[in-house]
């Protein structure tokens, strides 16, 4: 069972101009969720700058209990940088230590030598004869590809690991997002587990030095098989612009919320995940925390869907 949809929009220039514009995020509870932002500022000409940098962005969709090899997006992304917009499913079925085909869990999009690669697929195990036994359980994954180049790199957090550094704060134009959340058997089982990349700028025990981190509270399996969360950082052109927030959902609910608001409903933004938490263990393509491209994918804001007890930290750029 497995399923790619793919989307690329170009985008436009717009003319300069030197007016200052500042607006609003939305802000607000909402029936069954919240969602929560924080205002920005822009000028109008450094906007024009972004948008010529920003000529594009790609979306993706993978979902399915048993393609292991995922899916190759194609090579005409190939220089072009891509996150996770979404996950939805059960990731807390999986393997890692228990075979040669042992298979964890995955919503990931990992670089090659050429391209990206999505994955959205359940876990397996290895038997007498060293063959996966696939456990059939259902995952679903989102990436967003910006139209740049990768240029900073970024690392990866295991099961029981500390807060890991994996790049220097950066400019401002600076941002890090998720590009896999890899789950094994009881990695995801509880509303508190969560994955996340954030800036810290004020150290402690924990946190060193200044700089971006990945965080998790995901534990190890029975045989120690470890689950994994993994993120990379993007330098952005000079002029572009951010927007950010959080949307929750309670455990019976489902909350879809626009995002982005703040950069605009009249010129195209990309979007992608900076942190997700709640248990992921049902098999259900709609249970979790997915992204949507705007309606006809041209310009305007995304929507992020949130379902059950979980909650979503999102960044959009223009």
């Amino acid at each position: 069972m497995r399923n790619l949809k793919t989307t690329s929009i170009a985008v436009g220039s717009s003319p300069r101009a030197l007016a200052l514009v500042t607006s609003a995020l939305l802000l607000g509870a909402l029936t069954g969720g919240c969602v929560v932002g924080s205002e920005v500022g822009s000028e109008e000409e450094t906007l024009g700058e972004a948008q010529e940098a920003l000529t594009a962005y790609s979306f993706f969709t993978e979902s399915s209990t048993t393609n292991f090899s995922g899916t190759t997006i194609p090579a005409s992304v190939a220089l072009q940088s891509c996150f996770l917009s979404g996950v939805a499913g059960n990731l807390n079925r999986g393997d890692r230590f228990g075979g040669i085909a042992s298979l964890q869990s995955a919503a990931a999009v990992r670089a090659t030598s050429t391209t990206y690669t999505l994955f959205g697929h359940g876990g397996a195990y290895t038997n007498q004869v060293n063959d996966p036994v696939a456990i059939n359980n259902l995952v679903k994954a989102t990436a967003t590809c910006f139209p740049i180049a990768p240029n900073v790199s970024g690392g990866g957090w295991d099961s029981d690991d500390p807060p890991v550094w994996i790049n220097h704060p950066g400019t401002s134009l600076r941002q890090c997002f998720l590009t896999s959340l890899v789950g094994v058997d009881g990695a995801w089982n509880s509303g508190s587990n969560f994955a996340r990349v954030v800036k810290v700028t004020t150290t402690d025990a924990t946190h060193p030095i200044p700089g971006w981190y990945i965080e998790g509270n995901l534990p190890d399996a029975v045989n120690s098989s470890d689950a994994h969360i993994s993120a990379d950082c993007l330098d952005f052109p000079e002029g572009t612009e951010f927007a950010s927030g959080m949307v929750y959902s309670t455990e019976d609910g489902s909350t879809t919320v626009p995002i982005g608001l703040g950069l605009g409903t009249t010129v195209r933004i990309g979007c992608a995940l900076t942190e997700v938490q709640g248990a992921f263990n049902v098999n259900d393509a709609t249970e979790g925390v997915l992204m949507s491209p705007p309606s006809g994918w041209g310009a305007g804001s995304w929507s992020i869907t949130v379902k059950g007890a979980r909650i979503a930290k999102w960044v959009c750029a223009k």
